[in-house]
């Protein structure tokens, strides 16, 4: 049997451009079309995609930028190679700290795009884990994300709007998508998801509501909306904090009336959907000041979601770094130091689980022996931890003292944990977590 080519999303306004690569890769990839952001994601949980060609400009100078940690919550591990006719240093540099793989000039020769996404390609077959990608960003045993997981579940099954909160990488779009509901045939329930910064409201009322034909210039078809397209499931809001007061007016309306109508036809629609939005800002806030209006809030605000930082549940990361060093390959036995490991438990983590990955995949292709030392970690963390030292240098030869004993009695033991837990008099759940820690198999 004929191996299926890979498929390659080029999500891009210039639908010459689409086309030009297109007959270029025929034969080597399947080309698909997303002509911004929003259809992009849209196509993501239709299809599934191998790569993704993102434009920096679309229907706002830097509509890929923002799109990318949509793209990556939806689908972590797909590569993503930015492309641009216009080639800045702070464009390029942006997009790779966002989490692009690389960056395409549109006026290079396009046998660099073919040499591109073959790395990225490539790059994914070796680091790609195993399970599902969005279930390990709920990694962890913190009280913090099992409440999550109880939490989600509980809601998914209610037909309540759901206000999700909390900062950028934290996952909401991903908690968004775990809230469908299966339908009778195993298929999942609809899900329109729309950065509420892109509304404008020039464009509004034909993305949200549809239009007939003829309804205005170049609509040569009728289109439904995303609110008809949702019916039944879940249109999701991402960052609503951003949404004109003038959209949120007519989101209000919806949402009380039930019903729309097309833009260019008198016939009423009648719709069903739950709205679930995410915000990184205080909407209570922004009512206050009038950038926000009470009535939607009240509205979206049936159950709320706040998703914890990285830093408020750090009990996790001992789990999560085994998580990305299995994702990215690490050789095996590859652990930290008992020190390494302080210095990453002491550390604030502002970019969140998604900051964490990007530093394993770091030290995976740079660091050189199996135990990650101090000095092997970012000079950020080199701080904290020249800190720790100077304030508590008892502590860190206790640590190395203690995890020297354990190694001993583990080899001496041949890796009888229970006859180790006897010896030591300390109990087999304890024990197991101090062998966890300094990463003692």
């Amino acid at each position: 049997m004929a191996l299926k080519n890979p498929v390659l999303l080029i999500c891009d306004d210039d639908r010459m451009f689409f086309d030009t690569v297109k007959l270029d890769f025929e034969g080597e990839y399947r080309c698909v079309h997303a002509p911004n952001s929003d259809a992009a994601i849209k196509l993501l949980s239709e299809e599934k995609v191998d790569a993704i060609l993102l434009d920096v400009s679309m229907r706002s100078p830097t509509e890929g930028l923002k799109a990318i940690p949509r793209i990556l919550e939806c689908e972590p591990d797909l590569p993503i190679i930015m492309c641009s006719g216009h080639t800045q240093f702070e464009i390029v540099r942006d997009a790779m700290r966002f989490g692009a793989l690389d960056y395409f000039a549109k006026s290079s020769d396009i046998s660099e795009l073919k040499q591109s996404i073959a790395r990225a390609l490539n790059q994914v077959k070796i680091t790609k884990p195993k399970g599902s990608s969005r279930e390990n960003l709920l990694l962890g045993r913190s009280p913090a994300i099992l409440n999550l997981r109880e939490k989600i579940k509980k809601i998914k099954i209610r037909n309540f709007n759901v206000l999700i909160t909390g900062e950028m990488g934290s996952g909401k779009e991903v908690v968004a998508r775990l809230l469908r509901r299966e339908l009778e045939d195993g298929s999942l329930e609809p899900f329109q998801a729309i950065d509420s910064s892109t509304i404008q409201s020039s464009m509004a009322e034909s993305l949200l509501f549809g239009h007939e034909k003829g309804a205005f210039t170049g609509a040569d078809k009728a289109s439904k909306g995303m609110f008809e397209e949702a019916d039944g499931g879940i249109v999701y809001f991402d960052e609503i904090s951003n949404m004109p007061l003038e959209i949120q007016a007519k989101l209000l309306r919806v949402l009380q009336e039930k019903e729309i109508k097309r833009v260019g036809s008198s016939k009423t629609i009648s719709v069903n959907f739950r709205v679930v939005a995410a915000s990184n800002q205080d909407l209570n806030q922004m009512v206050s000041k009038g950038q926000f209006k009470a009535d939607l809030l009240d509205r979206i605000n049936v159950i709320p979601i706040r998703l914890p930082r990285l830093s408020e549940r750090k009990e996790d990361i001992p789990e999560l770094t085994q998580h990305f060093f299995e994702k990215f390959q690490a050789p095996a036995g590859m652990h930290f130091s008992a020190s390494a490991l302080e210095s990453l438990m002491k550390y604030d983590w502002p970019g969140n689980v998604r900051e964490l990955g990007n530093l394993i995949a770091y030290l995976v292709t740079l660091s050189a022996g199996q135990e990650i030392q101090i000095s092997d970690l970012p000079e950020k963390f080199l701080k904290e931890s020249a800190a720790t030292e100077e304030l508590h240098p008892f502590h860190g030869r206790k640590d190395e003292f203690e995890k020297k004993f354990l190694e001993d009695t583990y080899s001496r033991m041949k890796g009888n944990v229970s006859k180790m837990a006897e010896e030591l008099k300390i109990s087999r759940s304890h024990l197991y977590e101090k062998l966890k820690r300094y990463g003692i198999k």
